[in-house]
């Protein structure tokens, strides 16, 4: 039973590896604090915190002159990716100021808005211009969520703050804040009260006195070959080395193939549709490299609609059309691998023009999935405009991994022929090949829904 779990779980890992994507819905802890009078509720200034993680992420992707921190330049490139994003979307914030809460929300007003970096984490501040005349029993009700699911926004409960001079009620939840205010007598209310709920403004609660100095973890294989890969790039776009873009492409090929050594990537797959097929060495190499393009070009497609049709890479169309595909190739795997199983049990042969159809059928069910990092690596492309590198960078990486999913393919193929020797273990290789087909795809159907 404990030899199931293990391989339930491992099988989870290698086949749903591949899915996994910088680009995703990162927490966002958010403060605010109110400014008020006796009359007048005056501003509220709305501070997002990006998780640290999300904030490594994207200096990975914007941190063009490569000094692990953000410029200017840098820090207005992801701000106006958000401001596409959240704009048309009154900043994610819904405000309702009245006797009870309003089902829609007042049109923000925003005055200024900002970006920062403090060596850790990424934050964005916007003030929001209130002008509300105080009335007593009055609720002012402020709500920030991502309808897109892109942001997981939470309330930090011990960053918001009301500096009014009247009493008030508050009311926390994890993405909003009510605050039910108490002047009965506005003309005579000189003496400031407040509730042991409301901080002032100027108030520092010991979580914002404590700093925490975190150490940097330490760059994976890979990650080392994605940031030479992004300095070369930098290098052709500045026209700084004239050998630049042939180290690109070769760190570009040891990056596919050291990407497609990792869990996933069709090789399992790849082994058992060869072990359970006569097939060529010509014809495996073919279909192996045909499967590392459509892998690449899955990626691409997802990009270009992210930047001219979404107007942004801030969004979670690139995850969730991740998974989606994930879901949609498990399930075709199901039934290729029923197919190949139906064949062989009415011992069916497959003539020239349906095995051409079946390989077809194989090779955008192994590829279709994208490669996150050559998502990563197009999105370089519209941020430095280094389009012809990026699309030679792309086809080396296509290569190095086609040469690893043709490796394994060529394993399985050399099985089914070493076994063709042997009626009984070929026969029975052809029948467990495409059961353990049907396999890899429930792994990746289930690994595609949690």
């Amino acid at each position: 039973m404990i030899r199931i779990i293990f391989l339930t779980l491992l099988f989870t890992n290698l086949i749903n590896a591949c899915s996994l994507c910088a680009v995703y819905s990162p927490r966002t802890d958010v403060s605010i604090h109110i400014k008020a009078d006796k009359e007048e509720i005056k501003t509220a200034k709305v501070t997002w915190t990006f998780a640290a993680a999300f904030s490594d992420e994207l200096l990975k992707l914007y941190d063009l002159n490569l000094d692990e921190t953000f410029d200017e330049k840098e820090l207005t490139m992801i701000e106006d990716a958000l401001l596409a994003y959240i704009e048309t979307k009154n900043f994610l914030t819904f405000i309702s100021y009245d006797k009870d809460i309003q089902k829609e929300s007042r049109k923000v007003d925003v005055t200024n808005y900002k970006f920062s970096f403090d060596g850790k984490s990424l934050s964005f501040d916007y003030e929001i211009r209130l002008n509300y005349k105080i009335i007593d029993k009055n609720k002012l009700h402020i709500r920030i969520h991502d309808d897109g699911a892109y942001f997981l926004i939470l309330f930090d409960k011990n960053k918001q703050f009301f500096n009014i001079p009247y009493k008030v009620k508050k009311e926390y939840k994890p993405n909003n804040i009510t605050y039910t205010i108490d002047a009965p007598s506005l003309a005579n209310s000189n003496i400031i009260t407040k509730d042991e709920n409301v901080k002032s403004i100027e108030e520092p609660t010991l979580e914002e006195k404590l700093t925490v100095e975190e150490k940097k973890k330490e760059l994976t294989f890979l990650e080392k070959y994605t940031k030479e890969i992004k300095r070369y790039l930098i290098e052709i776009e500045k026209g700084e080395d004239k050998l630049a873009l042939v180290f690109l492409l070769f760190a570009s090929f040891i990056y596919g193939v050291i990407h497609a050594l990792g869990p996933g990537h069709g090789k399992a797959l790849a082994f058992s549709y060869f072990s359970a097929q006569k097939s060529s060495f010509i014809q495996a190499f073919s279909i192996s490299l045909a499967t590392a393009f459509v892998h690449i070009i899955g990626a691409f497609i997802l990009v270009v609609v992210s930047v001219f049709v979404l107007q942004s890479v801030l969004n979670s169309f690139i995850e969730d059309s991740i998974s989606y595909l994930t879901s949609l190739c498990a399930v075709l795997i199901m039934i290729l691998s029923l197919y190949i199983l139906y064949k062989k049990l009415k011992k069916k042969s497959c003539d020239c023009c349906k095995r051409k159809k079946q390989d077809l059928f194989f090779v955008l069910t192994a590829g279709l999935i994208p490669c996150p990092g050559t998502v990563l690596l197009f999105v370089y492309a519209f941020i430095l405009e280094t389009y012809l590198s990026v699309l030679l960078a792309s086809i080396a990486i296509s290569l190095g991994m086609g040469i690893v999913i043709f490796a394994s393919s060529f394993l399985g193929l050399s099985l089914n022929k070493v076994s063709a020797k042997s009626h009984k273990l070929i026969n029975f290789l052809e029948i467990v090949a495409p059961i353990f087909m049907f396999i890899l795809g429930v792994f990746l159907l289930f690994g595609s829904t949690i």
